[in-house]
């Protein structure tokens, strides 16, 4: 039976391979902004890939990327309700925690395995929602702008602006709770492709 680290890796090769196909045939449709959401993507993708997060966040960020790329381009949040909101509380707490753990290997925030036990009760959950609530701040301003540049393609407003950022927090917290959770399983010290 597979592991969880050998189904992580294999869904994030799986979504690098979507994401480019998917650049693709948005290229040969001639839609061009659609290609380079998916080509940028397929990077952010590969270089998460390649770098120390574990793959079980990494696969999840990988998926959850795919999903609300694919919804920005075929327009999901106008057709499905509330589906805006689920995207709003999922990926930027996926992102949270995969930003957490590359800047964890940068040496910029402490590691969740090699805290002290009271510092590692609330320091990487903050941490991760810091970084994911800083996340969701940097789409709510690409949103104003995009709304500014071409008013048909964003739907924003105080309203949903507010409840973009308040899921995003609680996102993160819950990101948060599952990289502590990660830390504490962990704590024998760093280990390449998901610990």
């Amino acid at each position: 039976m597979s592991s969880p680290r050998t189904v992580a890796r294999w869904v994030l090769d799986v979504a690098v391979l979507v994401a480019l196909v998917s650049a693709v045939v948005m290229a040969v449709s001639g839609n061009w902004d659609a290609t380079i959401r998916f080509g940028v993507i397929a990077v952010v993708m590969v270089a998460v890939r390649t770098s120390d997060v574990p793959l079980p966040f990494a696969g999840a960020f990988a998926v959850l990327l795919l999903v609300s790329t694919w919804a920005a381009v075929r327009h999901w949040y106008r057709q499905i309700e509330h589906f805006d909101l689920l995207v709003h509380l999922l990926t930027p707490g996926s992102l949270a925690a995969v930003g957490y753990f590359f800047l964890v290997h940068q040496r910029l925030l402490p590691d969740a395995r090699r805290q002290t036990p009271r510092l590692r009760s609330a320091a990487p959950v903050l941490w991760v929602v810091l970084v994911g609530t800083t996340a969701a701040v940097v789409w709510e301003f690409y949103e104003v702008v995009m709304e500014q540049l071409a008013p048909s393609s964003m739907n924003v407003g105080y309203t949903d602006t507010v409840l973009d950022l308040l899921a995003g927090m609680l996102g993160s917290a819950v990101a948060g709770g599952l990289v502590l959770a990660w830390g504490r399983r962990s704590d024998t010290g760093p280990q390449r492709d998901g610990g």
